[in-house]
């Protein structure tokens, strides 16, 4: 009876996209950072003076109203990272790459932007432009309400990203054509931090799921 019922909930994790408890590091070499149920592999770090509490429901990594960050327990320096999100009315999120623990994530490491605004030009603040730096070459995400999937490949001074299966990025991050990015150029962000999420005071929370990582440091295992 018990192998029946460790069978049962190996295939139930595989068809809810949760990690095999005993198999955490899947065939493609992608990890998942999020179990669907609870905050594990993450922890909370405050951006202001009203903290957002998060969330896991239903399989899916969400917050409160509030200003806080959701940074990974661990810290990469190059990998692959896959997910899904979606946004709500008026939401204002991010996805952070590379951020340290101090400092604003966005620019002390970086950002690729979240919001409502699918019928908006691209922008270096719009919804996936490396914020406040590198405007996407192409807009692609949804409508709120409906699910979109990232890719971001941060490999020493580059980084490439699709969204909903289009390029959006293929960025030299050393490019002097960044140097006047805000709140200082991309060649001097952290070369290894956490990948973590934003939650703001304003607008409907954004939702993720099926978080997975690929590190791609040589010699180290996730």
């Amino acid at each position: 009876m018990q192998i029946i019922s460790s069978c049962i909930l190996a295939a139930a994790a595989l068809t809810l996209g949760f990690p095999s408890p005993g198999n955490p590091v899947q065939s493609d070499g992608f990890q998942s950072l999020f179990d669907g149920n609870t905050l594990a592999n993450w922890h909370s770090l405050s951006l202001g003076t009203t903290q957002a509490k998060w969330l896991a429901r239903d399989g899916v990594l969400t917050y409160e109203s509030g200003d806080s960050w959701l940074a990974s327990d661990k810290t990469y320096t190059d990998f692959v990272l896959r997910l899904e999100y979606r946004t709500g009315a008026d939401t204002d999120s991010g996805i952070f790459l590379r951020s340290p623990d101090d400092g604003y994530p966005s620019f002390t490491g970086m950002e690729l932007e979240i919001r409502d605004d699918a019928a908006a030009p691209a922008s270096v603040r719009s919804t996936s432009a490396l914020y406040g730096a590198v405007a996407p070459l192409k807009k692609t995400n949804k409508p709120a309400g409906e699910w979109n999937q990232v890719e971001v490949t941060v490999v020493g001074r580059h980084l490439s990203a699709s969204w909903n299966g289009v390029q959006i990025h293929d960025v030299n991050l050393d490019d002097p054509a960044y140097a006047g990015a805000q709140r200082g150029p991309l060649s001097a962000r952290a070369r290894a931090g956490h990948v973590g999420f934003q939650a703001h005071l304003t607008g409907a929370p954004a939702e993720f799921r099926n978080i997975r990582i690929k590190n791609l440091e040589l010699g180290i295992k996730n």
